[in-house]
């Protein structure tokens, strides 16, 4: 690696990150989602509706069924070093009307999976920032508060520097409880301008400040196995960053892989700048967090392991499997 390499690598930019995207692109091309009238997926999932205190070791939380919509909408503009989202997107502004169709379709699956009509949750996740006008036009708003009726919470993806007042605004109207998810990733100071988020960890704590005054509840992303840092590091960092979002007031932290399959991050990968954490990695920072008492009182944790490659069992697992036993697969939360 040269040293004009290293240093890109080191601070990249949004166009450094875009001109890396050559190969994703092209594998993307021929199952890349042209329909705006269609979400790109739609599913109903089971995520635990709280963290009770009182709760024994061993008992399964609360659970609520969740209907989650993967929205085709335009790309956010950020280009964050490690997002991947971009590869799901529209290739131009979304038209207006488009995303109305695309949660009506949700709306008719989650009917015929759940015979339900009204409570749960609906996940509208856009691939970018729900109050963006070019990913969801605001003349959609009235039809998108009326569809989103039924639900006792509705949770959006928004960067707290993208569409503020509109939000609130949103908020105001929504008949539910409103959760904004932002990716917050990691607070670690030299991999601020790493991320290109254009975040720092106290605009975050102001604007989860200011949607508790709003009555409007906030959930985390974070990454964990982030490259430039050690696995010892890396555990350290996810932790404290954890800990922040349950200080900020989070209701809900999601704990997500780093991975490849943006092209800068595949580049990182073939230089051996990053090597995506494992399963085992990722559960034993999800039991790291289950463990402190920290979060005895505070938000909701779970693990997404989409893009997590299977772990190879141990002989004593291949051995314990062999016997007759009731078993339940484990699959990616998507969040």
């Amino acid at each position: 690696m040269t040293r004009r390499e290293s240093n890109l690598f080191a601070k990249p930019s949004p166009h450094e990150v875009l001109a890396s995207r050559t190969d994703a692109v092209v594998a993307d091309e021929e199952d890349r989602n042209r329909d705006a009238k269609r979400p790109n997926s739609v599913f109903v999932e089971l995520e635990p509706a709280s963290r009770h205190p009182n709760r024994s070791p061993g008992q399964a939380p609360e659970m609520t069924e969740v209907l989650t919509l993967l929205l085709a909408s335009s790309e956010c503009s950020l280009r964050c070093t490690m997002c991947d989202l971009w590869r799901n997107t529209l290739d131009e502004p979304t038209p207006a009307g488009a995303l109305p169709e695309q949660i009506r379709f949700g709306l008719q699956h989650w009917r015929e999976q759940t015979g339900r009509e009204s409570g749960g949750t609906i996940k509208l996740y856009n691939s970018g920032n729900f109050f963006d006008p070019r990913t969801t036009p605001s003349a959609d708003d009235d039809e998108i508060l009326k569809l989103c009726e039924p639900f006792d919470r509705v949770v959006v993806e928004n960067h707290p520097l993208i569409g503020t007042r509109r939000l609130f605004e949103f908020g105001k109207r929504l008949r539910g409880k409103l959760e904004i998810a932002v990716g917050l990733e990691c607070i670690a100071p030299r991999m601020l301008d790493r991320l290109n988020k254009r975040l720092r960890p106290g605009q975050f704590f102001q604007f989860a400040k200011s949607l508790k005054e709003a009555s409007i509840d906030l959930r985390v992303f974070l990454i964990h196995g982030l490259p430039w840092l050690a696995t010892q590091e890396s555990d350290a960092w996810t932790i404290l960053s954890a800990r922040f979002a349950a200080a900020a007031g989070a209701r809900h932290i999601s704990l997500l892989p780093c991975r490849t399959g943006n092209g800068f991050m595949d580049r990182l990968a073939k230089e051996g700048v990053f090597h995506p954490p494992s399963r085992k990695q990722m559960r034993a920072i999800m039991d790291a967090l289950e463990n402190d008492s920290r979060f005895d009182h505070g938000p909701v944790l779970t693990l997404d392991t989409w893009g997590l490659e299977p772990e190879v069992p141990e002989l004593t697992e291949l051995a314990a499997d062999a016997q007759p036993c009731d078993s339940q697969s484990d699959s990616p939360n998507h969040v």
